[in-house]
């Protein structure tokens, strides 16, 4: 394992991933939002403000996806006004904090990066909460980033995007062990159907040439796995939609657990058991259902073990329930 020590660089400088970072315990004092750092060279407005050593600069409303450009600032020559000469957004000054704007999405929570390092020819970065307290999510990526220390990033489900200072542009990145387990599991012929008429609607909608559908349509029935049907879309796995849970099982999945429930709030001993017995296979059955991308085996001890260890909730809901009712009955 490789591991060297990351000072603050300036903001577009390019920068080794092959470090680590230890914050300093004056972060976990700051709390709130990040600041601007400059003003619009235009209208004045509070932005926040990249520029890199190439001499690519950019202007954006809010931080984070999908990274709203300013809209006056196309003019690449006109003098910009920054708080403190600073190049990028700093997570240290909260003296004009403001919050983030309807703009962004918030289905990307915000993280400053805390620390990087390499090991086995991967890059592991360990992300944490802006208020410097606490702990966040940690990535592993195969290809180094254009991130430091300190700097900020948001996370949603199994993606990571940041501003890649020296592209000067936003840019995404994919943790490569939970995208590695996500395209090795099956789909099913349901899920082709659902992504063959996404891509449908795309064709109706003249987003997409049918002759485009055509050539994918060829590689996407012949896909098994999450994995191969990504790159037959030529896209991140992370960004595969498979068809949603039929309705249906969720209703078996309900149903089974009332039964359960209902077992164990009319009978005792043994005998309630038995009585769950009905229950146990329906939630099994939905179980087994629900989880289409499993292999054989897997899938079948997933589907028992649930089962068994959603005795113990409709036990203790049935019992109350029970309880309930012999208080209730007339002595």
């Amino acid at each position: 394992m490789t591991t060297h020590n990351v000072t603050r660089s300036p903001a577009g400088s390019s920068a080794s991933l092959q470090r680590s970072y230890a914050r300093s315990s004056a972060a976990s004092s700051a709390v709130g939002w990040i600041s601007p750092n400059a003003s619009c060279p235009v209208c004045g407005a509070a932005v926040y403000f990249y520029a890199n050593q190439y001499g690519s600069r950019v202007f954006f409303d809010d931080l984070g996806p999908p990274w709203p450009k300013h809209p006056c600032t196309d003019n690449p020559t006109r003098h910009v006004t920054t708080v403190g000469g600073r190049q990028a957004p700093s997570l240290r000054d909260f003296s004009v904090t403001q919050r983030a704007s309807e703009a962004r999405d918030r289905r990307w929570k915000p993280y400053a990066v805390k620390g990087i390092t390499i090991e086995d020819g991967q890059s592991r970065i360990t992300l944490q909460p802006l208020n410097g307290t606490g702990r966040g999510p940690s990535w592993t990526v195969l290809s180094p980033l254009h991130l430091r220390a300190d700097d900020l990033v948001f996370v949603r489900a199994q993606q990571m995007s940041y501003f890649d200072a020296d592209a000067c542009e936003p840019a995404v990145a994919e943790d490569s062990r939970r995208a590695a387990q996500i395209a090795r599991k099956l789909i099913t012929e349901r899920d082709k159907e659902h992504v063959l008429s996404t891509l449908a609607a795309r064709v109706a909608a003249r987003e997409m040439m049918p002759d485009d559908l055509a050539d994918v349509t060829v590689a996407l029935l012949a896909a098994r796995t999450r994995g191969e049907l990504a790159e037959a879309l030529k896209i991140r796995v992370t960004d595969l939609k498979v068809a949603p849970p039929r309705r249906s099982d969720l209703w078996l999945l309900a149903t089974a657990f009332v039964l359960m429930v209902g077992a164990t709030s009319t009978a005792e001993g043994g005998r309630s058991f038995l009585m769950m017995l009905p229950g146990l296979l329906l939630m099994a059955t939905a179980v087994y259902r629900l989880n289409p991308d499993m292999e054989p085996g897997p899938r079948f001890l997933l589907a028992v073990m649930t089962a068994l260890v959603t005795i113990c909730p409709a036990g203790v809901l049935g019992g109350a329930i029970q309880v309930e009712i012999l208080h209730r009955l007339p002595r």
